[in-house]
């Protein structure tokens, strides 16, 4: 089975979360959403570990990775006129558990594996996004530093998500 977020961990997400909204500015329907969806995704693990059933045959695990989003979500509240950002994050938790769902509901196949590596390139591309976004507005930079930092992250950012597809790809052709 693969590793999941441990049960005693959820604290963790909720204090993560109260600090957010303690010391960041998200937009109020930002933070309503944000609220609900680390409800949801608290009780999803819950259940998720309650199944115990596995297929085993994913590439990634992303359900862990939760906290870790939380505080890119901590830096998007901190970092003034960032509101967008804020919302477009709120993709990376439905995702996350989408992927999730897909990997131990569907059967192995086409549709599998073409649903895990969309919602897989979704997650990636949108932490990328959001994240040299965040970095290029905190530091002020002009347009054409703006620039570097985006093709820097964009460089990365497809090698990474790329390496993701081929692993996805390799993974249904071996199963």
């Amino acid at each position: 089975m693969r590793p999941q977020l441990p049960i005693w961990s959820i604290p963790l997400l909720f204090v993560l979360l109260g600090l957010i909204f303690f010391v960041g500015d998200l937009p109020k329907t930002a933070a309503i959403i944000v609220a609900v969806e680390t409800v949801l995704y608290s009780a999803y693990l819950i259940f998720r570990n309650r199944w115990g059933s596995d297929r085993g045959g994913t590439v990634a695990n992303v359900l862990p990775l939760y906290p870790g989003h939380l505080l890119l979500l901590l830096a998007v509240s901190l970092v003034p006129g960032t509101a967008l950002l804020s919302y477009l994050w709120t993709a990376i938790p439905v995702a996350s558990v989408g992927y999730d769902l897909v990997s131990l509901r569907l059967p192995e196949g086409r549709r599998r594996t073409s649903t895990l590596i969309g919602l897989y390139c979704i997650i990636w591309a949108d932490l990328f996004y959001v994240l040299e976004r965040v970095i290029a507005i905190k530091r002020g930079f002009e347009r054409s530093g703006e620039v570097i930092v985006a093709v820097a992250f964009g460089a990365v950012g497809i090698l990474f998500i790329s390496l993701g597809v081929y692993r996805h790809m390799r993974a249904s052709k071996e199963g």
